[in-house]
């Protein structure tokens, strides 16, 4: 079976991406390179230091387990693992004569460039959208970052939804915006869901319209601005415009942009816990 086998490969051979690290969200990478063809299974191999997850890996995926040599002469390597466990992997890629892409919260480009020994490093910045090919992904790189690595970047992070190239000191911003967002969008989905039960519904019925709710609004803030959408449905005495009173009441919006902004702030701290502003 393809997950079997662990590939020795020399520099005429490499893989043109070796993902290290391959859980949840360089999983999604991994699955949308390949569904949009920017990479195919001979091209994408991973490593794991543990042989046995590495073997469980690559036959989940239906790529090449790596072992260290062969990741050494990948043609470009995404570092896929938790920050904490940064430290342990950096000596295995050290020294490359190829490139670094980095998915890792709160480890800057320059950290991973001085670890690594090499300039040539692009970080990003997914979120859980890219679970279902709806990622917003910020990208950023240093000025030793060749155009060829910051076209593949630019592809490899457009298959999994869409790119933003913010400067780096904006990283902490988006991680609290769009990396967090989606858990405010749930609770925003789940209390929708409340009050429908609280009016009436079924819990399955009150998900199912609170679920459609998000996503026709989703689709509609394609065309419109928020603002407009508001207006064009709170009608003049209408039912929309009673809501939004309660809500202002409530102090939704205060409580949406204190969440951002608290979660901006925990990034921040958690960029210094990870070793990148010490």
């Amino acid at each position: 079976m393809v997950g079997q086998r662990e590939a020795r490969r020399g520099p005429g051979d490499a893989v043109k991406l070796a993902i290290v690290g391959a859980g949840r969200m360089g999983g999604a990478v991994l699955d949308g390179a390949l569904r949009s063809g920017v990479l195919s299974v001979a091209e994408l191999g991973v490593y794991h230091p543990d042989a046995v997850r590495r073997l469980e890996l690559a036959e989940h995926y239906g790529v090449t387990a790596l072992d260290d040599e062969a990741v050494h002469h990948a043609e470009r390597v995404l570092l896929a693992v938790k920050p904490q466990s940064f430290e342990a992997v950096a000596p295995l890629v050290a020294q490359r004569r190829g490139s670094y892409l980095s998915i890792m919260a709160g480890v800057t480009a320059a950290t991973i460039a001085a670890r690594v020994g090499s300039g040539r490093v692009v970080r990003a910045m997914p979120n859980l959208g890219a679970r279902v090919g709806a990622s917003a992904t910020a990208i950023t790189w240093g000025p030793e970052t060749p155009d060829d690595d910051r076209a593949f970047a630019r592809s490899l992070f457009g298959a999994i939804g869409t790119v933003y190239e913010l400067p780096e000191h904006l990283f902490d911003a988006f991680t609290g915006l769009s990396g967090s967002g989606p858990a405010f969008a749930a609770v925003v989905a789940e209390s929708l869901a409340d009050g429908g039960v609280r009016v009436g519904f079924s819990r399955d019925v009150a998900r199912d319209l609170a679920r459609q709710v998000l996503l026709a609004t989703a689709r509609l803030l394609e065309e419109q601005s928020p603002a407009e959408l508001k207006d064009e449905v709170a009608s003049a005495g209408g039912t929309a415009i009673a809501g939004l009173r309660a809500l202002e009441r409530h102090r939704l919006r205060y409580a949406l942009i204190d969440a951002i902004e608290a979660a901006s702030a925990r990034a921040s701290e958690l960029a210094t816990i990870n070793g990148s502003r010490r």
